[in-house]
């Protein structure tokens, strides 16, 4: 019986103290209105609603967006992040020999370029490789970029001087890669 007590005060102490902060809370809120007098809460009002609803539209748009190329897309993510550890492409020409033979895209005077200049170029290049490159590709760079065993074996065999991108996708793949196809 003496607990029902005690709950019941604290129950009132605290919805006493929440009533003061909600009164605190409306004289604020009245303060604030008239002192900005040439503020107009209906139009605030609508320009929220109007920028509510561009938002939807664009993430209706977003989120209806599908790739026609979704190889493409992972490529695009995917080689950056790739070109970009040390450890796999140490040296500018370590990407421009990679381009040359999985992509075949030729990349003259590599060693005058920085490495984001670089990474760029190919990035955009991939635009026209073929599908069923982009396929084989994708499918050997998923399997290396998902799985950090394999990236560190990679990254063991690169070290080797009679390393080859082709033979390390075949590897991956389990399937003959041509980047001629």
């Amino acid at each position: 019986m003496n607990k029902k007590k005690v709950n019941k005060k604290k129950v009132n102490k605290k919805s006493i103290v929440d009533f003061n902060k909600t009164i605190f809370f409306i004289e604020e809120l009245h303060w604030l209105l008239e002192s900005r007098k040439e503020f107009d809460l209906k139009i605030v009002i609508k320009t929220l609603r109007d920028m509510q609803s561009q938002q939807d539209s664009i993430s209706g748009i977003v989120g209806a967006y599908k790739s026609p190329n979704p190889n493409k897309h992972f490529l695009i993510g995917a080689l950056p992040k790739l070109f970009q550890d040390s450890r796999l492409f140490p040296t500018n020409e370590s990407i421009a020999s990679f381009a040359t033979e999985i992509l075949m895209i030729k990349i003259p005077r590599f060693e005058k370029r920085s490495k984001y200049e670089l990474i760029g170029k190919i990035v955009c290049e991939t635009d026209t490789l073929s599908d069923h490159k982009l396929s084989q590709l994708v499918n050997a760079l998923s399997l290396l970029t998902v799985n950090e065993d394999n990236l560190n074996k990679i990254r063991e065999e690169r070290k080797d001087v009679n390393f080859s991108w082709n033979e390390t996708i075949q590897k991956l793949t389990g399937a003959r890669y041509d980047s001629r196809d």
